[in-house]
């Protein structure tokens, strides 16, 4: 189980939200956005359930496209050219 971080505030949080999406486009923002709401939710106590949210879909946070992707998955699409490749 991953460790919890110290509570924010609701206005910090809104702060940080707000500078991400003044600051960060596409997936860039919205990972940064993910890894801010696991943040909080692990204060609270729930990082069991965010480290099981982030194994399962990290790997849409490496593929570079705009935000919101529509389509299947480049990251498994990749990983499927590459076994099939081998």
């Amino acid at each position: 189980m991953t460790k919890p971080v110290p509570l924010m505030s609701a206005e910090e949080f809104a702060d940080r939200a707000r500078g991400i999406v003044e600051t960060m486009r596409g997936h860039v923002a919205h990972r940064a956005i993910d890894l801010l709401t696991n943040d909080v939710l692990r204060g609270l106590g729930y990082g069991e359930g965010i480290e099981i949210f982030e194994n399962a879909v990290g790997h849409w946070h490496e593929a570079d496209f705009i935000y919101p992707h529509s389509g299947p998955c480049p990251d498994c699409e990749r990983e499927a050219e590459a076994r099939a490749a081998a």
